[in-house]
């Protein structure tokens, strides 16, 4: 049996398995009382996928929110999700009921490039989450630390704008200047993850099969090897702060980096001590956002 017999013996299994799984689930929460937002009609499988093919994903949110309101249920695959389209209801749920909607998803990038979602935005809502936060608004935020950096955010901006006068008249790629003077090598890396991360993994909207789809799909394997090329980049930072601290972390430095406060955390008598993949989770983030 050939490969391509092979994808499509699969991918007709998957389609019947997911059509029974979807009449069965169908029939038996009928006489379920449900009170979701209101929404488009739902097809079999693909959920609202339908309703999002055709323009820019924020052109489709936005018609469709004039017509069901601010507040809408769509469902992508096997995943709903609630679409909040106007500020009073982004207040309500991010500020007024945030604790009710604290979860983060469960995503395939976020598994495997951020060290199981390891990082800020990624971790569960529980104590390790608040554990790191707290370093960072703590340690790393500070007006103190923020003003030390004062020099190199205006060297940077000046170096911006004067590339930007440079290119009147042409064509400009904003973000992609932005991360290729900041991190030379490593840009090429973060502007990579954010294109990978920016798209929607088939597995991830179809979790009652997920590792048989992270299997057929290469999303895993591209995720995986822009995780090593990372890992590495961002160990050697670690290493090289130990080396140069000679294994110690002083208690404060003016010179103190991010690597360097999450060091002197991993060192520290802690409910939830920091190990080495917990920094790099928060490095590799502040790449990202940076």
């Amino acid at each position: 049996m050939d490969l391509q017999n092979l994808i499509s013996i699969l991918t007709t299994f998957l389609f019947l398995f997911l059509l029974l799984k979807t009449a069965i689930k169908k029939f038996s929460s009928s006489k379920d009382i449900t009170n979701l937002p209101p929404g488009p009609r739902k097809l079999p499988i693909i959920g609202n996928m339908h309703n999002l093919v055709g323009s820019m994903p924020h052109e489709c949110l936005r018609n469709l929110a004039s017509k069901y309101g601010p507040l809408m249920h769509l469902k992508l695959g096997e995943v709903s999700h609630i679409i909040v389209t106007s500020p009073q209801m982004a207040q309500e749920i991010m500020k007024t009921q945030d604790l009710n909607f604290c979860d983060r998803p469960n995503l395939l990038f976020a598994r495997v490039m951020n060290y199981n979602g390891t990082d800020i935005a990624f971790a569960p809502y529980g104590e390790y989450w608040r554990h790191v936060r707290k370093i960072c608004t703590m340690e790393l935020l500070t007006a103190k630390r923020v003003q030390s950096f004062r020099r190199i955010r205006e060297a940077e901006v000046s170096e911006l704008v004067k590339a930007i006068s440079q290119s009147q008249g042409s064509i400009f790629n904003l973000s992609h200047k932005i991360l290729s003077m900041t991190y030379g090598i490593a840009a090429r890396i973060v502007f990579e993850a954010l294109q990978i991360g920016g798209r929607n993994c088939i597995a991830d909207l179809y979790p009652s099969i997920r590792i048989v789809l992270e299997m057929m799909s290469r999303d895993k394997t591209k995720i995986e090897e822009l995780h090593l090329k990372s890992d590495k980049i961002v160990q050697d930072i670690i290493d090289d702060h130990k080396n140069k601290k000679g294994g110690k972390c002083e208690e404060e430095a003016d010179d103190e980096d991010l690597v360097d406060v999450l060091l002197k955390f991993q060192q520290k008598d802690s409910e939830y001590p920091l190990t080495d993949d917990n920094i790099k989770a928060v490095i590799q983030l502040g790449m990202l956002l940076r």
